[in-house]
């Protein structure tokens, strides 16, 4: 299996020139698609595999793989003519892309097209800034997803071979020509999609080299020429016919109901991502009303300036759940967020975290004291960062929103006493019943080791509070810096502490009171002229790893293997509006036998495995119960 590079490896974007309506690689010589592109899509891809007659008569999801996602115009046409024709069908369409164009310059390639293409302007509004590595994202109110890997194909295809379950349906050869683009077209390219395919998968390529018709039937297509004149000679087809790929994952039955216990984001934003695919949901939790009653966070990514595996699962997971936010309109529109310096991260290395993403696009931007000023609508003293995408959320109404779905069910007030489970099923005992389902996924928090299955995981409570002020002067957005400043109606929230053991008495107040005085003071020159606010503060709890990383994935006994059917999404501590629905979608892409849109590697920091390889040459530490 080819190992994906490592994601922090600087990506060479497209060189685009036009030549009429047509852009043009200078990098590779040639042009992305013939004049007559979208009709040279049909004849080449479309018509010789019976794309729209295959995915009319698909009932689950139609996979797609693709080498070349260049202008995405293969997707776009296929994408939209699904749409138009009504299908029941989920799309996944999986893509690779070494040189991505643009953001700015994509965007101008699809006001070109999105008249012809509807698609295009989600497209755009969708489309993943210039960061390694894998990108997700869901259109048509998530009847098609789009997987898309910046960086080298085959490191990309090789990455989620023995991830992606769900074999891929059809295949795309479209990255240029072999004679431009030898390293891509290469015999651990070959077996690389012939592990990706099952017997029926089809395939179509512009080349009509013998060296790839060939290659291919090395690997077990069955290949013959398409005619494609007067355009060119001819291209090539083929479908998959070697027995030995019909692996078991091939007959595998994924889940059509799940029980997922623990309803505050991380569990909101699980059911949600699963009733999306078709997945009936319990949710289940103690607490007798809706237990996320967070009037007021932000959503914003504390970026870190390394470059390490944090930094990585940090901005892909902010960008992934800046897009999942703003689909059905399910939380308040992005305002953008200010950083400023802080004792954590002061000024130089925010710069630094700035010049790390400059190159990636303009959802993260350096700006001065003016710029500032301007965007907050106040005189300040300082620059920092500015996050167009950044929002404050209310958590409460948020998850209200995501689990209002006819494939949800809700039970507050409904503790799960214990859970088991097999290879052939899975069990939750409640006080009066026992619920079977496929899968069960444990969104619990700092309560997620109490069950047997995950006491080993090392999950503490942090305790943490806003208080509610009502300055005289505000910014026009939210900012973060030394604490937070986050509108909650007409007031402001100010915070937040983090409490190891509740403090009592005044002491979260005076403490986020006087932090935010100080920390005023520095940014604006004026102390914070804060008449009396409402009085009230807003508590919440969150669940902490001793890694201060998340908690996805699989758990594992004593003897490091899985535990059948049962999965975790917690430990998301302060980034939870972050990580929480980015965790969401990798588990709803285990239970539904495709990838998680990370790479192998960021998988596996998330998995508990760590926690058991920590505790045999350490022993049981930060809450773990053995």
């Amino acid at each position: 299996m080819t190992e994906a590079p490592p994601p922090s490896a600087p990506l060479v974007p497209a060189r685009l020139r036009w030549e009429a309506d047509q852009p043009f690689s200078r990098a590779y010589g040639d042009m992305y698609h013939a004049t007559d592109g979208i009709a040279e899509v049909q004849r080449v891809f479309v018509e010789p595999q019976q794309l729209g007659e295959r995915m009319a008569h698909c009932r689950g999801t139609f996979t797609i793989g693709e080498l070349g996602f260049g202008s995405a115009l293969n997707f776009a046409v296929i994408a939209q003519s699904h749409l138009d024709s009504g299908s029941p069908a989920r799309l996944h369409f999986i893509s690779v892309e070494r040189h991505p164009i643009a953001q700015h310059e994509f965007a101008t390639l699809a006001r070109r097209r999105c008249a012809r293409l509807p698609i295009y302007h989600q497209l755009a509004r969708a489309y993943p800034a210039a960061l390694p590595g894998w990108h997700r994202r869901h259109l048509a109110g998530g009847r098609i997803t789009l997987s898309v890997f910046f960086g080298d194909g085959l490191a990309g295809l090789g990455d989620i071979v023995d991830r992606q379950q769900l074999v891929v349906d059809a295949w795309l050869l479209d990255g240029f020509a072999p004679d431009r683009n030898p390293e891509l077209w290469s015999d651990a390219l070959w077996r690389t999609i012939a592990r990706l395919s099952g017997s029926g998968t089809t395939i179509a390529t512009f080349s009509a080299v013998g060296d790839v018709r060939r290659a291919l039937a090395s690997v077990g297509f069955s290949m013959r020429k398409i005619d494609q004149r007067p355009h060119k000679l001819h291209s090539l087809a083929g479908v998959f016919t070697d027995a030995r790929s019909t692996e078991p994952a091939a007959d595998r039955t994924y889940a059509r109901s799940v029980v997922v216990i623990g309803g505050g984001l991380a569990g909101a934003a699980t059911a949600r991502h699963l009733a999306d695919r078709g997945v009936r949901v319990t949710i289940l939790d103690a607490s007798p009303e809706p237990p996320n009653r967070l009037a007021a966070t932000l959503f914003h990514p504390r970026l870190l300036p390394d470059g390490g595996q944090a930094s990585r699962l940090r901005s892909h997971g902010y960008l992934y759940s800046s897009h999942w936010y703003d689909a059905d309109h399910r939380s308040a529109q992005p305002t953008g967020v200010l950083q400023f310096p802080s004792a954590s991260l002061p000024a130089r290395r925010l710069e630094e975290a700035a010049d790390q993403y400059a190159s990636s696009g303009d959802w993260v931007m350096a700006i001065d004291a003016g710029t500032a000023s301007s965007l907050a609508g106040l005189p300040l003293r300082h620059g920092g960062l500015f996050f167009p995408h950044g929002r404050a959320l209310d958590l409460g109404r948020t998850c209200l929103d995501v689990i209002e779905h006819p494939s949800i069910e809700y039970r507050y007030g409904t503790a799960a006493l214990a859970l088991s489970s097999s290879p052939e099923c899975a069990r939750v005992t409640l006080a009066e019943q026992t619920l079977e389902c496929d899968h069960i996924v444990l969104c619990a928090g700092s309560a997620t080791n109490a069950f047997a299955q995950a006491r080993y995981l090392e999950l503490l409570p942090v305790w943490g509070q806003i208080d509610r002020i009502h300055p005289d002067r505000t910014p026009a957005v939210p900012i973060v810096g030394d604490g937070f400043m986050v509108p909650i109606g007409s007031d402001w929230g100010v915070g937040a502490t983090y409490e190891h053991a509740q403090w009592v008495d005044n002491r979260a107040s005076e403490y986020n009171l006087a932090r935010f005085d100080q920390w005023w003071f520095a940014l604006t020159g004026t102390h914070g002229l804060r008449r009396a606010g409402t009085g009230a503060c807003i508590r919440g709890v969150r669940a902490v790893t001793s890694d201060r990383m998340p908690i996805v994935g699989a758990l594992l006994d004593d003897h490091g293997a899985r535990v059948p059917r049962v999965l975790v999404n917690t430990g998301h501590g302060s980034q939870g509006t972050v990580s929480a629905p980015f965790a969401a979608e990798w588990i709803a892409s285990e239970v539904c036998g495709e990838f998680a849109p990370a790479t192998r590697v960021e998988v596996d920091a998330l998995s508990s495995l760590r926690f058991r390889l920590r505790q045999v040459r350490r022993g049981l530490r930060h809450g773990a119960r053995g």
